[in-house]
C-alpha cells in the first residue's frame, strides 16, 4: 500500500480512518446477502433498545464467509503497521439495523479502567483494542452516519468511570465531532476506545456491518522462549 507510514500516523493522530473501497463490489454484495439471511433464519443474539441487532455465532456458522474478513488484505497493512505480530482477534460481530436506529455514545472498550489497573504493577503493559468495521451499504447526510468526539481517544472522557449515562451522554453530545459517512464496501478502523455513536435518519434504509475487534497481546504464539 503506497503512503501507509503517512496512512498510519493519520490513524495514531486521529484515532480513526476511513478506507474506502476496502471489499470488493463482489465481496460486499455476498457478504450482505448472508447477512440478510442470517436475519431470516433468526440466527441473531438480541436487538436493542437503540435499534440494534446483533449475531455473535456466523463466523462458526459460515466461515466461508465470514473468515475472509479477518485480516483482509483491504485492511491488513494498518493491522500489521500498528500491532504487527501482537495483533490477536478478540471477536467479530454482525450488526443490522433493521428499523429506527439512534445509538447511544459509547466506548466499545474501557481502556481508562485497564489502563489504571495496569499502572498498579510495574510490568503491566495497558491493553490495546482496535476495531475494523465494514458497511454493507451507503451511508450520507439524510441516511446514515458514524459519529466520533473528535480526539476522544487521547483523554479519558468525563462521567465515564464510574459510568453516569445521561452526564456522559450530555458530554459527548457537547464536544467537538467527527462524522463519517461510509459507503458499502468502505471500512472505518479505530481505537476501540474512542467514543462514537451510530445512526440513521431514514428508518427504512438497510444498514448492516461486521466489526472485528482486535487486542494488543505481547506473548503472542510467534514469541520464543525456552519452557
Amino acid at each position: 500500500m503506497k503512503d501507509i507510514e503517512q496512512k498510519l500516523d493519520q490513524l495514531e493522530q486521529d484515532g480513526f480512518t476511513l478506507v474506502e473501497g476496502a471489499l470488493s463490489p463482489e465481496e460486499t454484495e455476498h457478504v450482505r446477502q448472508r447477512i440478510n439471511y442470517a436475519r431470516e433464519m433468526g440466527w441473531e443474539d438480541g436487538l436493542n433498545s437503540d435499534g440494534n441487532m446483533w449475531f455473535d455465532t456466523l463466523l462458526d456458522r459460515e466461515p466461508e464467509t465470514f473468515a475472509p474478513l479477518v485480516g483482509h488484505p483491504g485492511v491488513r497493512p494498518y493491522l500489521e503497521g500498528m500491532m504487527g505480530k501482537q495483533c490477536q482477534l478478540r471477536s467479530l460481530r454482525i450488526h443490522i439495523n433493521p428499523g429506527a436506529y439512534f445509538q447511544e455514545w459509547h466506548l466499545d472498550f474501557g481502556y481508562w479502567d485497564e489502563k489504571r489497573e495496569a499502572e498498579k504493577f510495574r510490568l503491566t503493559v495497558p491493553p490495546v483494542v482496535m476495531n475494523t468495521t465494514f458497511y454493507f451499504q451507503d451511508n450520507g447526510p439524510g441516511l446514515g452516519c458514524l459519529k466520533f468526539v473528535k480526539n476522544g481517544h487521547r483523554s479519558e472522557p468525563l462521567h465515564w468511570s464510574p459510568l453516569d449515562p445521561p452526564r456522559f451522554q450530555a458530554w459527548c453530545d457537547a464536544q467537538e465531532h467527527v462524522i463519517l459517512y461510509p459507503k458499502a464496501g468502505d471500512c472505518v478502523i479505530f481505537l476501540s476506545h474512542m467514543p462514537h455513536q451510530g445512526a440513521k435518519e431514514q428508518d427504512d434504509m438497510e444498514r448492516s456491518n461486521v466489526a472485528c475487534h482486535y487486542q494488543l497481546t505481547p506473548m503472542h504464539d510467534g514469541a520464543w522462549y525456552c519452557p
